[in-house]
């Protein structure tokens, strides 16, 4: 019996090696290398690609953040800012997932010469600890002997097939429209409106209860505790944050949460730690009103049109709504006096 065990031991690890060789060789999550054998290199799955990008891709400036980052086109940063940019973002991530994308992206030899990111209030106000999508560790840490869940994989067998056919058929790399989501039918006043309807009913009906700002404020240094280090340490890196445009549906909540001067206060306090360091530049987007005001823009109360993306790219190229030291108060001040005297009821009457 024993003897029948061993062989048959034997034979199933003689049928593994060709399929881990494959997707070693292949490596279409770039664990191990940059696409050989003309390969195009196509991100299409930014949780599980980004930490094998930021570790094997060739680039000297990154995009990372959230969703609100995913609209970027790379090639606007290439050819009109001179950079040689990688997008490296994904939906829902949190300040713990920026640290473990910044500690990739920092460990390399190569140095970074620009960080373009967003900052949302959920990466401010939520644990850190706490996933949109779960994070698989074993590939972005550094033990070999976990790599068995990646090289032995049924889905990377796939993939790694789809990209050896992608190759033979000429097809191009995706780097610039990677993880972008255009479609124009996911816009509009009545889809945005309907997102929104169930939270605002609860809000009215007196859900929901707000901590103290002093224990919010305490959540917040914990989450820039995830991403200023990386600042400090790299002082030749050019760090460009932006607050991205929400609609007025979201301050409507705030107001509704009574969280309005909380959240500017929470703002106050991020922006001001992240002004502290010379390499960091911020731009603030929440007070635009002529995007911000009009629900034809938005698919929810804070995701904007793929446009508004480019404008973003302009206002930081031209250095335009930048926020200082000196501005900071105004901005603020302007931000909470337009929020709490709008009319949100003009959203909910029937036309």
């Amino acid at each position: 019996m024993a003897g029948n065990f061993k062989k048959l031991m034997l034979i199933m690890l003689l049928a593994l090696l060709p399929t881990g060789a494959l997707c070693i060789i292949v490596d279409p999550l770039y664990q191990y290398h940059k696409p050989w054998f003309g390969m195009p290199v196509i991100l299409d799955n930014a949780v599980y690609q980004t930490p094998g990008a930021a570790r094997n891709l060739e680039y000297t400036d990154v995009i990372v953040g959230t969703s609100m980052t995913e609209n970027f086109h790379t090639q606007w940063f290439d050819e009109e800012m001179g950079w040689d940019t990688i997008k490296l973002s994904y939906s829902g991530a949190r300040s713990d997932d920026l640290k473990a994308i910044f500690s990739v992206i920092f460990s390399r030899e190569e140095p970074v010469g620009h960080v373009f990111m967003d900052i949302n209030d959920y990466q401010l106000t939520s644990p850190s600890w706490t996933a949109y999508v779960e994070r698989p560790e074993y590939l972005y840490d550094s033990n070999l002997f976990n790599d068995y869940r990646y090289i032995f994989n049924r889905d990377i067998v796939v993939r790694s097939w789809e990209r050896i056919l992608d190759g033979l058929q000429g097809v191009e790399d995706n780097v610039d429209t990677a993880y972008t989501w255009e479609d124009e039918a996911l816009f509009g006043r009545e889809i945005t409106l309907s997102v929104a309807r169930e939270a605002r009913e609860g809000l009215l009906q007196g859900g929901g209860s707000e901590a103290p700002l002093e224990q919010k404020l305490a959540l917040c240094q914990e989450n820039l505790e995830n991403i200023l280090p990386f600042i400090r340490q790299n002082p030749d890196t050019e760090f460009i944050v932006f607050l991205p445009p929400y609609s007025m549906l979201y301050w409507e909540q705030m107001l509704l949460r009574d969280n309005l001067e909380d959240m500017l206060e929470i703002y106050r306090y991020a922006i001001e730690h992240f002004l502290e360091y010379e390499n960091v530049s911020l731009y603030y987007f929440q007070k635009e009103e002529w995007i911000v005001t009009d629900l034809e823009h938005y698919r929810d109360v804070c995701h904007h049109r793929p446009e508004f993306n480019r404008y973003i790219f302009d206002c930081v190229k031209q250095g335009k709504n930048r926020v200082t030291k000196e501005n900071l108060n105004k901005t603020l001040h302007e931000m909470y006096d337009f929020a709490e005297n709008y009319d949100y009821e003009s959203y909910w009457q029937e036309r």
